[in-house]
């Protein structure tokens, strides 16, 4: 039953296009929470992570400073962080209904095995062409239908509402997190450090070119077997069907390297990202930003992926540096709680997710990444929490 409402709660699929599991698993979780409540079956009670709450309500009321500043009324952002908010209690409750004891952080790793296992097998049979499975998938994800039988197709064979980039980074920053556990506890099987750089292979080439990063950092030499299993498979498909439309596209840098044209572009999306997205700020953007992270027809303010400009030109660098200090705390909670405080963890997570940022919204975005972050920070003691419907004193 973790498992179940664990893979619900951090791939956040749709459910038939009616409503998201991640909430739905939240609103489960915080019901059984409140039965065992009534019927006093929480000796140890509810520990509630205050200065954890505090720093996302801080986030809340400070993202507000631009708009109020700027007379804009955009009051989007203040809404991304009131979902952040309610997904981190909803993480509590599960927290306290699966993992509140002495064997929880186990019982965490094999459910995040379990959710790997199942996500590549759903994309092994939907890239077999198998189409109840391509069906099911396509109905856990946002309704994209200009992605439907395109190219990059293959990217929504996850059973997640948040494909593309976001999922690229849930699965990179995953994969960290298990390298980092496996280099302390060496508990977690290579199968698994496979898996994850098949299904992070089909999330997006964000996951492809930054996952060695990760493999670099916490390297060890039983990972060689598989690494090599996969890179054969890579160059395999990258020399044997560059003109296959799934392949061309998701080892477009790997087919631009082999063919000895045009090496310099490495992938159309970095050139993408160079010409359109990355730009240079006025001074009264970096000083005060704009007030809008929205355009009136929804698209983002300024034309821009770009994690960097789009938060400076909402509220300017000092609400870039407040969501950067906003990651930070969580990655530190993580380090904290899992790695004694690991410094290799903490800047070799800051530095990925910061050069993430280039491309696209990290810092503070209330996406599957970070709601990954935050849920891991649970599994500790590392701060200041308030015991809430104890039933007894704990020995």
């Amino acid at each position: 039953m973790s498992a179940l409402l664990n893979f619900f709660y951090l791939y956040d699929p749709w459910l038939a296009h009616v409503f998201r599991m991640a909430f739905f698993s939240g609103v489960i979780a915080c019901v059984v929470l409140a039965y065992r409540v009534y019927q006093k079956q929480l000796p140890q009670g509810i520990l509630l992570p205050l200065d954890s709450i505090g720093v996302i309500l801080a986030l809340i009321l400070l993202s507000l400073i631009p708009t109020l500043i700027n007379g804009t009324n955009e009051f989007a952002v203040a809404k991304m962080y009131v979902k952040t908010l309610l997904l981190f209690l909803f993480g509590v409750a599960i927290y306290h209904v699966f993992y509140c004891h002495h064997q929880g952080k186990t019982q965490l790793i094999r459910d995040l095995k379990i959710g790997i296992v199942v996500q590549a097998v759903v994309g092994i049979v939907a890239l077999m062409g198998v189409a109840f499975m391509i069906d099911f998938a396509l109905s856990t994800n946002t309704l994209l239908p200009r992605f439907y039988q395109s190219e990059q197709e293959y990217r929504l064979y996850n059973l997640t509402s948040s494909a593309f980039f976001q999922l690229s980074i849930f699965y990179l920053m995953l994969l960290h997190f298990l390298l980092a556990y496996n280099a302390k506890t060496n508990q977690i099987s290579p199968i698994f450090v496979f898996l994850l750089l098949f299904i992070g292979l089909i999330s997006g080439r964000t996951f492809f070119m930054l996952s060695v990063v990760s493999i670099l950092i916490y390297f060890k030499w039983r990972y060689l077997p598989v690494l090599f299993l996969f890179a054969g498979l890579v160059l395999f498909f990258a020399l044997n069907f560059p003109q296959h439309k799934y392949v061309a596209h998701a080892l477009e840098p790997v087919i631009n390297l082999l063919s000895h044209q045009d090496v310099a572009r490495i992938s159309s999306s970095s050139e993408n990202l160079i010409k359109n997205h990355l730009f240079i700020p006025t001074v009264k953007q970096f000083l005060m930003g704009d007030g809008y992270y929205y355009t009136p027809d929804g698209k983002y303010y300024g034309g821009t992926d770009s994690g960097f400009i789009r938060q400076v030109l909402y509220g300017g660098i000092g609400y870039l540096m407040v969501c950067f200090l906003f990651t930070i705390y969580f990655v530190k909670r993580v380090a904290d709680n899992w790695f004694d405080g690991s410094w290799r963890f903490m800047l070799s997570t800051v530095f990925i997710l910061s050069v993430l940022h280039v491309k696209a919204d990290t810092y503070a975005f209330p996406g599957i990444m970070l709601v990954l972050l935050m849920f891991l920070s649970l599994f500790g003691t590392t701060g200041k929490y308030r015991i809430f419907c104890q039933t007894r004193e704990v020995a």
